[in-house]
């Protein structure tokens, strides 16, 4: 049966507004499980079914999972859109107005657009999900602390005295919590981990992340939609007919996996392996240090695809270690 029906919904903590058309006005409704149902008895009374109708909502937090698991149980499909699709939806506007009734047709409309990722997610992949952004969370908080420790500890040096530090105390209960975390995490999905795993750079951490934050490589169908769903695509620059260009990545995408993506390229051109020829191939072309990086970024990024689609792992048919030549002097 075709989409005949599109529902903007937008989220928030309390409640949500749903936009049914393009003519009558969103409706607020509570976000509940009793506001959901008031919420589906009037899709019902519409004649909006689970065969004609698409729902779409943005990715806030966690606001957006009780009305996202509900309808998809249902049998409804559900897109997810990045609310930066949104936001530029809005500025296109010649009259900005920032109103969650207003958001709800905005969202409705870029959902008629066929924006946005359908809403697959399990118990399992929540669950990694949520245990990847403990840890991510955990490693950003002692980071911070291990820096308030060195400056507390160079200001007794200068002062010549013994400070009270203690963030010194707090710092061995969070390096138990992160490592406890990080345990659970490799009992996960333990094939698909050690797949990603035999690329060079990929470690525990960075193939959960990819496996909580992707969930199912199928979702992309070419390396391309990969690469724009992390944010490592460019922004393209283009004044009338004279001007064209690329200019920095769009940093639109997952920054948990861009930013676990950028780990792993520094470990990987660190060593012998595809990744660091190539790296040090675009470094020779004179480019920036961090431009080589993020092009090595794309290309483990292609990588990430072929290895999981295909359900083989990595073997480094590129890279050549050199060999070992005995000298020939007298």
């Amino acid at each position: 049966m075709p989409v005949n029906y599109y529902v903007g919904i937008d989220v928030s903590k309390a409640d949500f507004y749903a936009s049914f058309d393009e003519v009558s006005s969103s409706i607020r409704y509570e976000n509940t499980k009793k506001g959901i149902n008031t919420f589906l008895r009037e899709m019902n009374k519409r004649f909006y079914t689970n065969q004609n109708t698409i729902i779409g909502l943005e990715s806030t937090a966690s606001y957006h999972l009780l009305l996202c698991v509900i309808c998809t149980d249902l049998g409804y499909t559900v897109n997810v859109i990045n609310p930066l699709t949104v936001k530029t939806q809005n500025q296109t506007s010649l009259r900005r107005v920032k109103h969650d009734a207003k958001d709800a047709s905005l969202i409705r409309y870029c959902l008629t657009q066929g924006t946005g990722y359908p809403f697959h997610e399990t118990t399992e992949t929540l669950t990694v999900r949520s245990l990847v952004r403990q840890r991510n969370s955990l490693a950003t908080i002692l980071l911070k602390l291990k820096r308030q420790i060195k400056d507390i500890e160079h200001k007794q040096y200068c002062l010549g005295t013994t400070l009270p530090n203690t963030y010194q105390d707090i710092r061995p209960l969070l390096e138990k919590k992160s490592k406890e975390l990080e345990k659970i995490l490799k009992t996960h999905r333990t094939q698909e981990q050690r797949l990603l795993q035999s690329i060079p750079g990929i470690g525990p951490l960075t193939a959960a992340a990819f496996l909580s934050e992707v969930q199912d490589i199928k979702r992309f169908a070419t390396p391309k939609q990969l690469t724009a769903y992390i944010g490592l695509d460019s922004r393209v620059h283009q004044s009338g007919t004279s001007i064209h260009g690329k200019g920095y990545i769009s940093k639109r995408g997952n920054k948990i996996l861009r930013t676990r993506l950028y780990n792993a390229v520094s470990v990987a051109v660190l060593r012998p392996n595809t990744f660091q020829v190539f790296f040090q191939k675009k470094m020779a072309e004179g480019k920036p240090y961090k431009v080589a990086l993020i092009a090595t970024m794309n290309k483990m990024a292609r990588v990430v695809h072929s290895v999981w689609t295909n359900n083989q792992p990595f073997r480094d048919y590129y890279y050549n270690p050199p060999k070992s030549s005995k000298s020939t002097e007298a």
